[in-house]
């Protein structure tokens, strides 16, 4: 635990003014409206009740370059004119073949882009810089990093490539070594986020054929995942397109029947609330784990591939999908069924037990994150019992959100004494060359175009932060 800090002399560079554990608050949740019987904070109300000692906002953890820089790629995602236009430069740089536009050959390029949007959401292209990017975080206040390795895979199903069997067992083993890589560059408690499309076409195919991975993929996986055990590292297996997904679903159900063991979860899949299947998978998954005796781990998202997966696979509306996604994390948060989230068995419905379970909420709605606290902080009160759960978030976006929990999460403890964290919050970023991370960028960029145009609340929260160090310093000068 750092030790707190005076705040001293207003500074413009320092990185941070604060630290949160010093500065202890009753948890409370201002601008309270009812949720299903739960206390839940208004979509404008914060994670934590305004001190009666004015004390520096969320925001005050970060940098004023890392806020600058925030607020200029928040603006330019808000904004159609300018981010079509940037989403078309980076798939230039991303693909181009003259070398005076590829990062690699040009240096000045290179340095530009990993100055800027690099430094935004990427760790670092070595694993010093990755080890000094996580313990930035981690000094900040986040509990540790959400790690993946950039270089991935993008496959067409309509002509699927042909291998040589040296060929996929070179696929399959440059995968292993970056995804071994990875994992060994974050620390215990930490997590990893892999992808199997990246281990090669051939794999690809057998997941879209929703077939059993062969003997070398199973010793390759498994390698991974005996090494995160051991460690104490977590896996987080990512979604993908809706061709594979199944295929996914299955092998790292059978995976988490390994290693899920006594009550810790290693391996966690990831469920998309867009989609109409998913609250009856997710319950058929719980129904297996409580049947055979496992955690399920799961990665809660609300989707990132509807503009490449069929439109009839999704809810009809945005309202429809926050509906899901609430009503799923309250009843994993809650350990209840409900509406939603309906067990798949008659008999399900009168055990007395939930299947254990362990959740990542990976979100950046606000709404969304404010109302699992609530409910996180309403059991608290009452001493009930809490499954494991942590919040994530891209590194570069929702830094509000992230601040906010790591505040409510330390002051909660302050004023409980709590053994359990209620707000682990992580940061997830990628790590690679700056080539192979700006293919990652663009991907997410086009996966999330939607979500990238939602981001008023936090541009603007970044601006009034901006703008109050501003004041400060201006203030010190006058004296």
């Amino acid at each position: 635990m750092l030790r707190p800090r005076p705040l001293g002399v207003p500074s413009l560079s320092r990185t941070r003014f604060w630290h949160p554990a010093s500065h202890s608050r009753s948890s409370h949740l201002a601008g309270a409206t009812s949720f299903n019987n739960t206390t839940v904070p208004s979509p404008d109300a914060k994670l934590s009740r305004p001190p009666t000692n004015p004390t520096p906002p969320p925001l005050s953890l970060l940098a004023l370059p890392t806020l600058i820089r925030s607020y200029l790629v928040s603006a330019v995602s808000a904004s159609p004119i300018l981010l079509t236009p940037s989403l078309w430069i980076l798939s230039l740089l991303a693909h181009s073949k003259l070398p005076f536009l590829q990062v690699e050959h040009n240096r000045l390029l290179h340095y530009i882009i990993k100055k800027t949007i690099y430094a935004q959401f990427c760790a670092g292209e070595t694993p010093p810089e990755v080890q000094r990017t996580a313990t930035q975080l981690k000094e900040t206040g986040y509990r540790g990093i959400v790690l993946n390795y950039a270089k991935e895979l993008v496959f067409d199903k309509a002509a699927p490539a042909k291998q040589t069997r040296d060929d996929e067992a070179k696929d399959l083993e440059d995968w292993k070594q970056g995804l071994l890589k990875t994992v060994k560059l974050v620390d215990s408690g930490d997590y990893a986020a892999l992808k199997f499309s990246g281990a090669g076409p051939s794999v690809v195919q057998r997941l879209i054929g929703k077939l059993p991975p062969t003997t070398a993929v199973s010793q390759a996986t498994k390698e991974i995942c005996d090494y995160a055990k051991d460690t104490g590292i977590k896996l987080l297996w990512d979604a993908e397109q809706n061709a594979i997904q199944p295929g996914i679903d299955r092998w790292t159900l059978d995976l988490q029947r390994e290693y899920n063991r006594d009550g810790v979860a290693v391996l966690y899949g990831t469920y998309q609330a867009y989609a109409i299947s998913t609250p009856q998978l997710l319950a058929q998954h719980l129904a297996i784990a409580h049947r055979e005796g496992f955690t399920l781990g799961v990665k809660l998202v609300r989707g990132a591939y509807m503009g490449s997966d069929p439109r009839h696979l999704f809810w009809a509306s945005k309202a429809e999908t926050d509906r899901v996604h609430d009503r799923i994390a309250e009843a994993l948060i809650r350990k209840e069924w409900n509406e939603t989230l309906s067990p798949v068995e008659e008999q399900d419905a009168q055990k007395p037990t939930f299947p254990n379970v362990s959740l990542v909420l990976a979100t950046h709605n606000h709404e969304s994150v404010r109302k699992a606290v609530a409910i996180r902080q309403e059991q608290s009160r009452k001493g009930e019992e809490l499954i494991d759960l942590s919040y994530a978030q891209l590194m570069g976006m929702a830094d509000d959100l992230g601040t906010e929990l790591i505040v409510a999460g330390n002051d909660a403890c302050a004023a409980t004494r709590a053994k359990t964290e209620l707000s682990k919050t992580y940061k997830y970023t990628a790590w690679g060359s700056v080539r192979e991370c700006l293919t990652y960028l663009l991907r997410r960029a086009e996966e999330n175009q939607g979500s990238l145009s939602r981001t008023r609340e936090g541009r603007l929260a970044l601006g009034k932060e901006i703008r109050r160090r501003l004041l400060a310093s201006l203030r010190w000068l006058d004296h």
